[in-house]
């Protein structure tokens, strides 16, 4: 291999280096092609002596290396503006299914919600009728002191469902900015 051959695969191969530090390293190597020279060695013994370039280039590089021989991986490709657009669009219409059902199943936690809330008011509700109309009634008394059991209940069911209902809108939210800004949003 010539001088001019081992320089020029340090050169592409160093791109990923600073311009100041790759111009430095490649100085070095010509300053060995100069001194061998100068002692009567030809380039192809000093680049024998000197080792395989590509070799030479991914110690330089260190964690900065990159195989340009191999495709890149999934996660460094850069999608088309096609791709983009296409990604857009396909989220677009999952949001016209997906946001709707969020929407019908955040109604259904409020719902639960307010049933729990008004099952341990409601012997509030049957004081407030005793004062307004003036009769008391015993049975409706027992039905509200129960209804409060079962607004206990679903005040535990409520907590459970809105911690569900909060963790998939996150998710949801999380993927749409996954698609659309790219895997490295991960």
């Amino acid at each position: 291999m010539t001088k001019k051959q081992f320089i020029s695969i340090l050169e592409s191969r160093l791109a990923a280096l600073p311009p100041d530090e790759r111009r430095e390293f490649i100085q070095d190597v010509e300053s060995h092609f100069v001194i061998g020279m100068q002692n009567g060695r030809t380039e192809e013994e000093i680049a024998r002596e000197l080792g395989d370039p590509f070799e030479m280039a991914k110690e330089a590089l260190g964690d900065r290396y990159v195989d340009m021989d191999m495709p890149a991986p999934a996660a460094i490709r850069r999608p088309s503006s096609i791709g983009k657009y296409a990604t857009m669009v396909g989220v677009f219409f999952c949001g016209l299914v997906a946001v709707p059902f969020l929407a019908a199943l955040w109604s259904g936690g409020v719902a639960i919600a307010l049933g729990a809330l008004a099952t341990m008011l409601s012997p509030i509700l049957v004081l407030l009728e005793y004062i307004v109309n003036g009769t008391f009634y015993p049975a409706k008394l027992f039905l509200s002191i129960s209804l409060i059991g079962i607004g206990i209940f679903l005040g535990y069911a409520t907590r459970s469902v809105m911690v569900g209902l909060l963790t998939l809108t996150s998710r949801y939210s999380r993927w749409n900015t996954r698609l659309l800004k790219g895997r490295e949003a991960q």
